[in-house]
């Protein structure tokens, strides 16, 4: 399942699942070293010594590729707006 960092608060870190499901709370020292807001992830679970750890694997390419599809969006809507302005007044 794919997560995004959203918030460092002390010790914690939630991370928001693409799927819409509830965010999910990890101590930060289960983050990769370097980590930022906004970075994407895979997690899976896996299972040590009788307990269930998160393990995140960062998708390189996934924010930044996400930010260039908002910024279209943005352009997009932003362009559609100045259009409807221009019909309205002309």
């Amino acid at each position: 399942m794919k997560v995004v960092l959203e918030e460092i608060e002390g010790a914690v870190a939630r991370l928001i699942p693409d799927d819409g499901s509830e965010p999910i709370h990890i101590a930060v020292q289960s983050l990769p070293v370097e980590s930022e807001l906004g970075d994407v992830f895979e997690i899976d679970y896996q299972r040590r010594d009788n307990q269930t750890a998160p393990q995140l694997t960062l998708l390189p390419n996934e924010k930044s590729e996400r930010m260039a599809r908002m910024k279209a969006k943005r352009e997009a809507l932003l362009k559609k707006t100045k259009q409807q302005q221009q019909d309205n007044n002309g």
